[in-house]
């Protein structure tokens, strides 16, 4: 008999006590020494599901043997599965290569000029218009009023400066 067979036959047999249909823990005790000792593979561990298995009659299970000799089971499982990559993963990705510094230069300036606006672009007018926009400038004026005002000093138009460069 093929080890997978063995495995599917105490498979079935821990499923039944893990359900509750059979209370013996000493067979399940001599069951789990059984797939201890059987050289069990990862195909093997994914196609009978054998670690589910034993997984619920641990859960199941009170017997402190039969629950740490369940962990054991599944630790070494584990191993096995951790030890190979699966075939779910997605392989490695090679590292790219890196670029020259002259490369990284030439890539950052495509990018700056990409992203600053033309400074040879011409403005639009001041959006005077905008209710936000004159209730700032007027804000603005007022805190800028002091007791001591120079002459020709023109509040209005340096809030509008300002406002304007804030926008």
């Amino acid at each position: 008999m093929g080890c997978e067979d063995e495995v599917m036959k105490i498979a079935k047999r821990l499923d039944k006590m893990a359900s509750g249909a059979s209370d013996d823990q000493t067979q399940a005790l001599d069951l789990l020494k059984n797939l201890q000792e059987l050289p069990i593979t990862l195909e093997i561990l994914q196609r009978t599901r054998i670690g589910m298995t034993v997984n619920s009659l641990r859960k199941s299970s009170s017997d402190e043997e039969v629950i740490t000799l369940a962990k054991v089971l599944i630790k070494s499982w584990k191993k096995l599965l951790s030890g190979t990559p699966s075939s779910k993963e997605a392989p490695a990705k090679e590292p790219e290569p890196k670029p020259s510094a002259s490369a990284k230069q030439q890539q950052q300036q495509q990018s700056a000029a990409t992203s600053r606006p033309n400074a040879k672009q011409t403005s639009f007018p001041a959006d005077t218009t905008n209710a936000v926009r004159l209730k700032c400038r007027e804000l603005l004026s007022s805190a800028l009023k002091c007791d001591d005002m120079p002459d020709g000093c023109n509040l209005d138009g340096l809030a509008a400066k300002i406002e304007e460069y804030i926008l």
